[in-house]
Parts: C-alpha cells; structure tokens; sequence
C-alpha cells in the first residue's frame, strides 16, 4: 500500500483549523534561512501555504552568512521577540562555518517547534516531551493510524534530524533496531532482506532497491535529494511498490505529514 501524503494531511488540516478557531489572536510564524536556492525556496513555500491555511502569518527573514555567529544570534533574537510571534524556525542547514547550537538555541524554547533547542531536545530523549520533533511524530502518527506492527526494524542514517531522533523515540518505545549509517553500503542488501520496517534518511537516490525487500515490508522513506525529479531513497516503480504493505513515496510522502506536525507543535503551545 502507497500512502498519499496529501490525502492525511487534509484530515490532520482539518483538527488543526478547530484548534485555530478556539484561538482569537493573531499568529505569527517566523522562518529564518541563509540560502535562497531552488530546494529551501520549495520547502518554505510549502510552509507558507499550510500556514495560510490555517490563518497563520509567516515571515521569512534571509540572514547574512558572513557575519559572525554572534551577530546572527542577536538578529535571531530580535526576530523572535516581535509581537504575535508564536513559533521559529531556522530552515536546515546552516552554513558549516557557523555555530549551529549557538543559533538554534537563540530560539526560546516555548517558540521551537521543531523541537531542536537543548531543553526540548532533552525532555523528549528522557521521554518527557510535550512536542516531538515533526520527522518523529509523522512515524508515531502513521505507527497509530495505520496499526502498523513494527518488529525486526532497520532504521538507515544517523542524521541529526531523522535517524537520531528516530533511533531515540523506537529506544523509548522499546522497539528493536538495527541503525546503520549511509556508509554501510556494503551490509545494505542483507540487512533489508532480514528486516520487516525499513526506515531510511539519508538521501542517496536508489539506496533501497526492489530485490533487498521482502515482500509485505513496511517502508518509510525520509530521504530527499533532487535528480531530474525530487526522488527519496528508495527505488520507485510499480513493483517495489506492490512488494511493500506499506511504503511511503518521495514526493506526497511523509514530506507533507511532517509539515503538517510542525504546525501542531506551533498549536500545542498556544491551546
């Protein structure tokens, strides 16, 4: 079974919007980047369009890289403190020469909501969260909505913003995985064959193909990277498809399921 993306997310659209009503005032989301490239363009774009539909208003502000981590994070803070501003995010990645802590940690933690500052951060790896970062809480929700049975788990990456916080929440549910790296290439193969949830984010066009799987897997695919189309990690055909009893494609994925988690976080912390 292909999950559409789209589809879930109007249902989860729709909680949203009651919640928005029961809330009078107005909405500010601010989104700060450094680069104005075609991916980050897309990404914020689709934001803007589900803040829209939920009468937020969303500001993005494009920061200037060759200042110092200092000056950014002053700049950060300003931002932050305008009036109605009920969630900041910094869109990923930051410049490599920058103190990425220093900068998402200029967000207030009541105002992160893609729960990345150290006391977020550290309340959900104790298991004592009141927000998930968004890329975990789309798999719980989809875990819960579908009643899937998760057991001989492979979670491939250990990034920052998928594998880490993926491995800690399948440590807090107390699921058995095996976390491998995008290097392990040469395991890949094997391990898919024993595994029964395959969960991948590493963005390496192809890295799951149809003759690793077995058949009813279920599949989550975080990975994202940009060939002549956006493609994810895994192999897209009718097959590899009809080989999984529950895959999620690249694009109308788990992309839009995440976005749409993000703006929960933002309604949990005014409701």
């Amino acid at each position: 079974m292909k999950i559409n993306g789209k589809e879930i997310v109007d249902e989860i659209l729709k909680e949203l919007q009651s919640k928005r009503q029961n809330y009078q005032e107005q909405i500010k989301l601010q989104i700060i980047t450094f680069k104005n490239d075609v991916a980050n363009t897309s990404y914020i774009k689709i934001k803007k369009n589900f803040a829209k539909k939920l009468n937020i208003k969303c500001n993005v502000y494009y920061l200037d890289e060759t200042k110092t981590s200092k000056e950014l994070r002053k700049e950060i803070s300003k931002i932050c403190k305008e009036k109605f501003v009920k969630g900041v995010i910094i869109q990923l990645p930051i410049p490599v020469h920058l103190n990425k802590n220093m900068l998402i940690n200029a967000i207030p933690d009541k105002l992160d909501i893609d729960c990345l500052t150290y006391k977020n951060l550290g309340r959900f790896y104790q298991g004592k969260e009141n927000i998930m970062p968004p890329t975990v809480s789309a798999l719980d929700y989809l875990i819960k909505k579908y009643n899937l049975n998760f057991k001989n788990i492979l979670l491939i990456g250990q990034g920052e913003l998928i594998g880490k916080p993926i491995a800690q929440y399948l440590t807090n549910h107390h699921y058995e995985f095996i976390n491998i790296n995008h290097n392990s290439n040469d395991n890949i193969n094997q391990l898919c064959q024993m595994s029964d949830v395959i969960i991948t984010g590493v963005g390496i066009n192809n890295l799951v193909k149809f003759d690793f799987i077995k058949k009813d897997s279920i599949i989550f695919d975080y990975g994202c990277n940009k060939q002549e189309t956006i493609c994810g990690d895994c192999e897209i055909n009718k097959d590899f498809e009809n080989k999984c009893s529950f895959f999620t494609p690249v694009p109308n994925g788990l992309g839009p399921v995440v976005v749409a988690k993000l703006f929960e976080n933002l309604l949990k912390r005014i409701n």
